[in-house]
């Protein structure tokens, strides 16, 4: 059977990273609410809108069995994988989001709980252009820099699995020789502090 990558259609799945402890917020972000919905939900249904069937992998560590059990009611389809090593920082999040990926896959989408203007309407512009050059990655380009979300080719899995520590993915990003930069202002705001959560109750 030839493969989706060589009938030029390279298989994406998307890992969702959700498992911080919100120190700096006092209250888990994934659980915030934009309007009546938790953050956790509006970050898949912003990637369900975008990969169009494709596997959904969200990655858990604080606050996990609440989380868990509201993803089992509203999303019992996505696969939930839990990082015990979540304190040790965002590196060992995004490394259990790949070791889970199913084996076809081509290529991961990486997005973040706590982006909450970052729609599906955004997420399909970054997928389409990295389409248009699909052998190397393509990431969001807001406050000056590269950043998640990202769509990683599978070749550069090693270097993300070489990070550490709190380090996310935009080192790679920005040693990569080939990068497709999307403009995502949606991506500049990101819920850390109290003062995040007031912005987005209003």
């Amino acid at each position: 059977m030839v493969s989706a990558a060589a009938r030029g259609r390279p298989r994406i799945a998307c890992v969702l990273l959700a498992a911080g402890g919100s120190s700096r917020l006092g209250t888990p972000k994934q659980l915030a609410r934009l309007r009546t919905r938790p953050l956790i939900l509006g970050a898949l249904a912003a990637a369900r809108g975008a990969v169009d069937g494709a596997a959904i992998l969200v990655v858990l560590g604080s606050s996990s069995q609440r989380l868990r059990m509201l993803l089992r009611r509203h999303a019992p389809d996505v696969r939930c994988v839990l990082n015990p090593h979540w304190e040790t920082g965002l590196a060992t999040s995004l490394q259990a989001g790949l070791r889970a990926l199913p084996a076809e896959t081509d290529a991961v989408l990486v997005t973040l709980v706590d982006q909450p203007d970052v729609d599906a309407a955004a997420l399909r512009r970054l997928l389409a252009a990295w389409r248009r050059r699909s052998g190397f990655p393509a990431a969001a380009l807001y406050s000056g820099g590269p950043g998640v979300p990202a769509v990683f080719p599978r070749r550069l899995w090693p270097a993300l699995h070489a990070i550490r520590g709190d380090a996310g993915a935009r080192a790679v990003l920005r040693a990569s020789q080939a990068l497709t930069l999307v403009e995502m202002p949606e991506a500049s705001f990101d819920v850390d502090t109290p003062a995040d959560l007031a912005r987005l109750a209003r």
